[in-house]
């Protein structure tokens, strides 16, 4: 059986920053996904809310990427890292499932602009995105390293210019289907 650790904004769409949520409540796509593959999903905490709240900015990676908010991340993290080491005792087979774009949950892609500040108004219209993890990610995935777990990820990636549903789909499925759910 397996378990997907589910970044807490695509199954609570109104968790996310000012105009960031693409419908109310859960993102489908992905817990239809999930469901069709018998996978089980546990919600995992959103730093950048239980940081800085509901009434937050748009923000990019640098500007989270302080020492309180990594010191945040990592409290976050031994919690997830936690309940991720028991179902892996247990036998189930684990994937993390981010949100790229994001400068917290961004598996592959996250955002990045060492001189912006505020709500994004990018030139050309879409946000700055750069490969890496996103704070949160590096440091889940760090101390899942630490206790010498290997896990898998996937990246929604509602949030990334030219983002197609079907891609979306078979990315995610791609990634369910290398291990026995």
């Amino acid at each position: 059986m397996g378990v997907a650790f589910v970044a807490h904004c695509l199954l609570n769409q109104n968790s996310k920053v000012g105009d960031g949520a693409h419908c109310a409540g859960v993102y489908s796509p992905v817990v239809d996904v999930l469901r069709e593959k018998g996978w089980r999903i546990e919600q995992m905490p959103c730093p950048e809310l239980a940081f800085a709240g509901l009434n937050r900015f748009w923000a990019v990676r640098e500007q989270y990427d302080t020492a309180a908010f990594r010191r945040h991340c990592r409290r976050l993290a031994v919690a997830v890292a936690g309940a991720i080491a028991a179902r892996v005792r247990h036998g189930e087979d684990v994937v993390l499932v981010g949100v790229e774009g994001s400068p917290s949950m961004g598996v592959t892609i996250t955002s990045s602009d060492p001189e912006r500040g505020g709500k994004p108004a990018w030139p050309d219209g879409s946000p700055e995105l750069t490969s890496g993890e996103g704070i949160f990610v590096e440091e889940l995935h760090a101390e899942l390293d630490r206790r010498g777990i290997a896990f898998r990820v996937a990246g929604e990636r509602h949030a990334i210019p030219g983002f197609e549903e079907a891609d979306q789909r078979t990315r995610l499925e791609s990634v369910l289907g290398r291990g026995d759910a």
